[in-house]
């Protein structure tokens, strides 16, 4: 086998509930420590602030931009600070949300190219996934990648979102805040070592360049190996930005972004015999590259453009504008394993794969704009915020893929025989555009301290059209959505909330059987829930019970003759409740604990009703310690640990046996130390290197037309191995 050069190495419910509200009656003001006061203040004076600890006050991506009070809220928010990102080594925004209730990831097993997640049983990835609360779509396979270096916090919005955002999966949202420019001088610059081998180095600077600009400039570089020897990744991303106090009551900000990947391919599919199941002649682990070493690119450049501009008037009337342009070129040229057999005929002793190379030359814009007029009321003992904007939003698409058969492939020998005759499919053209045009009207009323009500309305234009080989499609839709939130706080720091909404989303690309275009996927959601916040604290402890359905799913006519026809008849119901704790105690621990419960099924369906919804575990569970060393000789030194729960699951809506996937627990650690301005930290993912398959796919499509036996022909994923970092920093 030919490899590419490694790089040297340079350096159950009940209890769960019951634990939240003993600890919220056992618990007093003097027995936590407090993290520090977040500022709130209004998004012409500073649009973001940094937050210390793992706890935060508020957010921002519930209220469209507008500082919100997490404890009193009444809809379901987690905030993963920067310490948190550290101290956990999250290297992207899929390890950032590991830590976060109702949050699935590495639904199709380790891979990354792509950011996979669900919240409350649905899927996000390709919606979900927004930057300063404008979206960051996934066409066909060109997904965007975060840069965890370049943002202060990522913030997980739980719930039916489309009232807010427009058309979106209904479980929910992730959205990463990126840095700020502030006025006050400072910055970090950061090595990193990676335990595969190679390492990073990043920057972070920021500071005013007058009384009226100041500036930010975020980048890193590097270049590291992977589990696999055949597999590098590498990374360039440049983040310039630039805030101009043109007036007292007029600030706006610019911002930048470059960032080019090579990261190889780590999406590698393995027999399931051999992996999941036993093989009497061969093992294949989580370091097996099943792949073509020689053919193995994946290059991806994205950039952005944008702006944010706040002005406010002197009659309580703010105007906010935000725009940005996005580009993403996506450039895939590998080889993979379509359906696995045995060359010898004996029963499971899979040793061979019918290859097929995969090529994709893809580019993707996409525009966003946003107008906006807040203001500012209040009347006796109510205050608050009414909120009233139209946006836009615009992608256009175009690939160009092929799928061609490369051969079979021993992979014991790794000898490759190419049989003739096999046909050459043709390259398929595929090209999509969508507009959405928003006009939406929230508000927010505080009535008299302790009472909050929340009403957002929105009516959306989407105009989507699609043109394949042989295929075109356009959807229209008018939709109208909307949520209502209401929250009573106590004096002892315990918040009682609720909320209802409805939402919608695009359908998928394809017709239905009269060849007519799809209806839009539309959601109901419900969710009550109670939080616990120690009185002179950041500490939050919550519990919320969710609904979500969602109707006029799809399935497919014919899944294995490339037809786009499907049938338009499912809904999927989520309900579950979700119990996190974020606590700090006064002795220096610090707590975030998470157990959520999810039953996500099938529940109208031809073939598939009743089943539960694939990829999502019914129970999942992630607690993280972290200590900070109170012996005065040992200040600076702290310690975590922490463990992540995923429940077993099916790969597939027919909940078929032999693609049933195990839980699994994952263990990670790190051990910081800080002294004067420097600070190293040492941290570890899946500690114990378990290698647990996370997801199976059948092969049969493959397998059918080859007219290989299908109980063979399946292939399993691994999670992510075991990466150990090492990183130091120099704050100045």
């Amino acid at each position: 086998m030919t490899r590419h050069s490694k790089i040297p190495f340079t350096g159950p419910l009940a209890l769960a509930v019951s634990m939240v509200i003993s600890i919220a009656h056992a618990q007093t003001a003097s027995d936590v420590v407090d993290l520090g006061t977040i500022v709130l203040k209004r998004t012409s004076d500073t649009p973001l602030e940094n937050y210390e600890g793992y706890a935060a006050e508020a957010s921002s991506t519930a209220t469209r931009g507008l500082p919100g009070d997490l404890a009193k809220s009444p809809r379901s928010v987690t905030v993963v600070t920067r310490e948190q990102v550290e101290d956990q080594g999250a290297r992207s925004l899929e390890d950032a949300i590991a830590y976060t209730p109702g949050v699935t990831v590495q639904t199709y097993g380790s891979d990354s190219r792509y950011e996979q997640y669900a919240i409350r049983g649905y899927e996000g990835q390709s919606t979900s996934t927004y930057r300063d609360g404008m979206p960051l779509r996934t066409f066909g396979w060109g997904a965007w990648r975060t840069e965890v270096f370049g943002v202060e916090r990522i913030e997980v919005l739980r719930g039916g979102t489309a009232d807010l955002y427009g058309s979106n999966e209904p479980g929910g949202v992730v959205n990463a805040v990126t840095k700020r420019p502030q006025f006050t001088y400072g910055g970090e610059i950061l090595t990193r070592l990676n335990s595969y081998g190679g390492g990073e180095l990043g920057f972070d600077v920021t500071g005013p360049l007058s009384d009226t600009i100041a500036y930010r400039f975020v980048g890193l570089f590097g270049e590291t190996g992977t589990v696999f020897d055949e597999v590098d990744e590498g990374r360039v991303y440049l983040a310039p930005s630039l805030t101009w106090k043109a007036t007292d009551r007029t600030n706006i900000t610019f911002f930048g972004q470059y960032q080019k990947d090579d990261v190889g391919d780590t999406y590698v599919i393995v027999p399931q015999f051999g992996s999941q199941l036993a093989n009497p002649i061969a093992s294949y682990d989580n370091d097996f590259y099943s792949g073509n070493p020689d053919r193995n690119i994946i290059e991806t450049t994205q950039n952005y453009l944008g702006y944010e501009l706040d002005h406010a008037f002197d009659n309580g009337l703010t105007f906010r504008s935000r725009a940005r342009f996005t580009e993403n070129d996506w450039i895939n040229q590998t080889t993979y394993p379509a359906a696995f057999y045995s060359s010898t005929g004996v029963a499971g002793a899979v040793d061979s794969a019918i290859m097929t190379d995969f090529d994709v030359d893809q580019t993707t814009t996409q525009f966003s704009f946003d107008n906006a007029l807040v203001k500012e009321f209040s009347f006796g003992n109510v205050s608050g915020q009414i909120i009233g904007g139209v946006d836009y939003y615009e992608a256009e698409y175009d690939n160009t893929y092929s799928f061609r058969y490369a051969g079979n492939r021993n992979l014991l020998t790794e000898s490759t025989v190419v049989i003739p005759g096999i046909p050459v499919a043709a390259d398929i053209e595929f090209t999509q555009d969508i507009k959405q045009v928003g006009y939406y009207l929230g508000a927010n009323a505080e009535i008299a301290d302790n009472w909050l009500v929340t009403v957002s309305l929105r009516h959306d234009r989407v105009d989507m059209t699609t043109v394949s080989s042989g295929f075109s499609q356009r959807n229209k839709t008018d939709y109208t959505t909307g949520n209502i939130g209401v929250s009573h706080t106590f004096g002892n720091g315990v918040t009682l909330y609720s909320n209802a909404g409805t939402s919608f989303n695009l359908p998928p690309v394809g017709v239905n059987a009269s060849s007519q275009p799809l209806e839009v996927e539309t959601a109901t959601s419900y969710e009550i829930g109670a939080r616990f916040r120690p009185l002179g604290s950041n500490s939050l402890l919550s519990i919320a019970l969710f609904d979500v359905t969602k109707d006029n799913t799809t399935q497919s006519l014919n899944q294995f003759a490339g037809d786009p026809r499907v049938e338009q008849v499912g809904e999927i119901r989520s309900q579950g409740v979700e119990v996190s704790a974020n606590y700090a105690f006064k002795n220096g621990v610090s707590v975030l604990a998470n157990y959520t419960y999810n039953d996500a099924k099938i529940t109208q369906n031809a073939t598939n009703q009743g089943n539960r919804v694939a990829r999502i575990p019914k129970h999942s569970a992630s607690l993280w310690l972290n200590y900070d060393v109170q012996a005065p000789r040992f200040d600076g030194l702290s310690l975590g640990v922490g463990a992540r729960f995923t429940g077993d699951r099916f790969s597939d809506s027919a909940n078929t046996a032999t693609r049933k996937i195990s839980d699994l627990t994952v263990f990670d650690a790190s051990v910081a130390y800080e002294w004067d301005d420097w600070s190293a930290t040492l941290s570890a993912r899946n500690l114990t290197d378990r290698q647990d398959v996370t997801f199976c796919t059948s092969g049969a499509e493959a397998a059918t037309q080859a007219g290989l036996p299908l109980a063979e022909a399946g292939g399993c994923t691994y999670g992510t191995g075991r990466t150990i970092q090492l990183s130091l920093t120099r704050r100045f």
